[in-house]
């Protein structure tokens, strides 16, 4: 997936029960920018995104900057830790994922979460994905 094209397709393919809910902006080498416009059904009381939408999308963005690297679709999530620094309000969620070590078997990275600009961090994803084997 070489470009914001690419991976539009790809998930309109694949994922085509929950590619509408992700707008792909950036794709690079080791970068991926997502974006969610939350629905009422995404928000807690309080006009809140909750928290499993909040990982849907930091999981969503890894996973584009990991098929940029390598096009094999059988990654997988091994981990996820969520740091929530602000309550996000019910505006766009965006999601910048940073790959910070591509291994072999595992990848690691991060995933910095705004609510409606790049100024306003709501929470930071530590995210942990398994390569598939090569034989």
């Amino acid at each position: 997936m070489k470009s914001v094209k690419d991976l539009t397709e790809y998930f309109n393919k694949v994922f085509f029960q929950k590619a509408s809910r992700f707008e792909f902006l950036e794709i690079d080498d080791g970068h991926a920018l997502v974006k969610l416009s939350p629905r009422e059904h995404d928000l807690r009381p309080g006009n809140t995104i909750s928290g499993p939408v909040m990982f849907e999308i930091a999981d969503c963005a890894f996973y584009a900057a990991i098929l940029f690297k390598d096009p094999d679709p059988m990654s997988v999530t091994v981990n996820c830790s969520i740091n929530f620094f602000n309550r996000p309000t019910g505006s766009d969620l965006f999601a910048k994922a940073t790959i910070l070590k591509f291994g072999q078997k595992l990848v690691v990275g991060e995933v910095l979460l705004y609510s409606g600009k790049v100024e306003n961090s709501v929470a930071q994803a530590m995210m942990t994905y398994a390569r598939p084997v090569k034989k």
